[in-house]
């Protein structure tokens, strides 16, 4: 089947060609658009447009903007020159007797000047990545290099600072040492007869006997074979000239103070001998009784890995019980008998939870509630407070979940709770009615009010009627709002925008509506309508309090983008009603909160604002 010919609509400044086109159902993704300087081809499902344009455009990447918005496609090129062309395409296209291969040869000629651009600005686009890449691994082995050197240094002070401890250990340990000393022996008893020792030929060396006594002997039979001739045992004719020859090499190595002999010319006195307190021969005496046996019993502090101290890193266990804390109780690999009542007794867990909701700590409170149910598994309480503590945070989704296995686990018949099942249930079908309402499932909620309804009879507060009564007006504006979206998608404009304002005379909070009447009426060109219901829409998202229906939460990024895009439709309205000023504030502001990561859209709102100012400036 061959492709048909779309339909479009077009609008031109002196610098701006703007071409719009209604996609019929088509999702975004299968739309493809092809510009170059003089021709312009948009394919989108069974459809097909072919644009020889009267005039050259700039087809350059970042002077050319397509977008989808409610089923249309909106593309935006730059002109190459100012001034306005009064047609779009070619003189005589599609009258008898025009050329067609000039028509080919053009386009051809354009598509080529446009596969070479688009094939340098890859090359550049490589080569860009290339000395990315490389500078990253420079930086990387830079700073592996830092961290090596660092370490080395670190290795390097560790060592000096052993070695000075050692060091001074060794001090202390020779200062202990020579305090702790034994007091030296006296010195033996001098004889009483004096002996004038002529030489050092008699003295006693390091490698002669010890037996000192011998020497004593030998000195008496001399002074025996003298008789009363005198003192000296040599006379002066027997003494050689010169002296004798002494063994100067030895006397100059003895040390006579530690062997105890006699210095030259010392007199020795033969006296009475005395034993001293040293020396006593009862040896065995002096000997302490054998020590007491004592039989010591050592108990280790249980861990919870199984590994000796000597073998663990205290820092990676710490982190690995930091993020698996609520599954310790089931990892095979752990020992169970070294958690403590933290870990392993679910009343005192829920009760710290407890403690942990009311102080307002509900990340916390979720931890404990998570243990205990770990710990107990019929503890079922402790999944619907979990997903109290959800709901504080504004997260739906995870308190929905709990709730639904609160209601699985405590339908079971091994289950008992407190205070009865039925006031359980209530409980349960009350907070997951909330959730679904934060979910925007408005009708499901509407069952689980209901529901809480039917089992608390009569005790019913008025309370939860008028949340019912408040859901089901959310349902019939919810539907309202669905059947408008419906025909925002077919194309059916006014439709759609009667479909919202029924809603809002509903429930003039709800957000989501508001803000998809505005884009209605901005396609329909009612600018000064699409002025007022974004106004409307921001000063909503702005008060929690007042705005209803579905609403992101406050920080996340779809809340931010919705913002952005509520910002720039109002800024667009503006400027089409000739508030440039203003247009531009608003463009400004949305610029500001866009992040940087999104580049694009921040060159192009960058682009818009220096615009509108030259518009201003112009004006002005």
């Amino acid at each position: 089947m061959p492709p048909l010919t779309g339909d479009f609509t077009w609008t031109e400044t002196a610098t701006v060609l703007k071409i719009a086109v209604p996609l019929h159902n088509v999702a975004a993704k299968q739309v493809d658009c092809v510009t170059t300087s003089d021709y312009i081809k948009i394919s989108y499902g069974n459809w097909l447009i072919h644009l020889d344009l009267f005039g050259t455009v700039d087809d350059a990447v970042k002077s050319s903007k397509a977008t989808v918005k409610q089923g249309v496609l909106t593309l935006k090129v730059a002109k190459a020159a100012k001034g306005l062309w009064g047609r779009l395409e070619v003189e005589g296209k599609g009258e008898a007797g025009f050329d067609q291969g000039f028509l080919k040869e053009r386009r051809a000629k354009s598509l080529q000047v446009r596969e070479a651009r688009m094939n340098e600005m890859a090359e550049k686009a490589k080569s860009k990545k290339l000395e990315e890449e490389k500078l990253a691994l420079r930086k990387q082995m830079a700073l592996e290099q830092k961290e090596r050197q660092d370490i080395e240094d670190l290795k390097e002070e560790e060592k000096r600072n052993a070695e000075e401890e050692v060091y001074k250990t060794f001090a202390e340990m020779e200062k202990k040492k020579a305090a702790s000393a034994p007091i030296p022996l006296p010195k033996p008893p001098k004889a009483k007869n004096t002996v004038k020792l002529p030489s050092p030929n008699n003295k006693k060396k390091k490698y002669e006997d010890d037996d000192e006594d011998d020497d004593v002997e030998e000195v008496k039979a001399k002074v025996g074979k003298v008789g009363s001739t005198g003192g000296d045992i040599w006379a002066d004719s027997e003494v050689p000239e010169g002296g004798y020859d002494l063994d100067r090499d030895a006397l100059e190595d003895d040390d006579i103070d530690e062997e105890g002999g006699p210095e030259d010319g010392d007199e020795c006195e033969e006296e009475e001998y005395e034993p001293t307190a040293y020396e006593d021969d009862d040896l065995d005496s002096a000997v302490p009784a054998p020590r007491s046996q004592v039989k010591s019993t050592f108990k280790y502090t249980p861990r919870l890995f199984k590994t000796p101290m000597r073998e663990s890193t205290v820092k990676q266990e710490r982190d690995f019980v930091a993020k698996n804390r609520p599954h310790l109780r089931t990892h095979g690999l752990l020992n169970k008998d070294a958690l403590d009542v933290s870990d392993t007794d679910p009343q005192w867990l829920k009760g710290r939870g407890d403690d942990m909701f009311r102080g307002g700590d509900y990340r916390g409170a979720i931890n404990a509630y998570s243990s205990a149910f770990e710990a107990d598994s019929s503890s079922v309480v402790c999944v619907s407070n979990r997903a109290s503590c959800y709901l504080k945070l504004n997260e739906p989704a995870r308190a929905l979940s709990d709730l639904n296995e609160a209601m699985e686990v405590s339908s079971r018949e091994d289950v008992d709770i407190k205070g009865g099942k039925s006031a359980f249930w209530m409980k349960v079908l009350v907070k997951r009615g909330m959730a679904n309402c934060q979910l925007s499932l408005f009708h499901e909620s509407k069952s689980d009010y209901e529901k809480a309804i039917k089992l608390a009879g009569d005790a019913g507060s008025d309370g939860l009627r008028r949340d019912l009564e408040r859901v089901t007006k959310l349902c019939e504006v919810s539907d309202l709002k669905k059947a408008g979206d419906t025909s925002f998608g077919e194309g059916d404009l006014e439709a759609a925008i009667d479909k919202y304002t029924q809603a809002l005379e509903k429930d003039e909070n709800f957000v989501s509506a508001v803000s998809n009447r505005a884009g209605a009426r901005a396609s329909l060109g009612q600018w000064q309508g699409c002025l007022e219901d974004c106004t409307s829409a921001l000063n909503l998202l702005s008060n929690l309090q007042l705005s209803s229906g579905p609403v992101p939460p406050p920080g996340s990024e779809k809340r931010r983008d919705w913002v952005v895009r509520t910002m720039c439709r109002r800024g667009k309205a503006k400027v089409e009603t000739g508030d440039l000023s203003g247009g531009v504030e608003d463009f400004e502001t949305a610029l500001e909160l866009v992040p940087e990561g999104r580049q694009k859209v921040r060159d192009d709102l960058a682009d818009d604002i220096a615009k509108l100012k030259k518009m201003v400036d112009g004006g002005a």
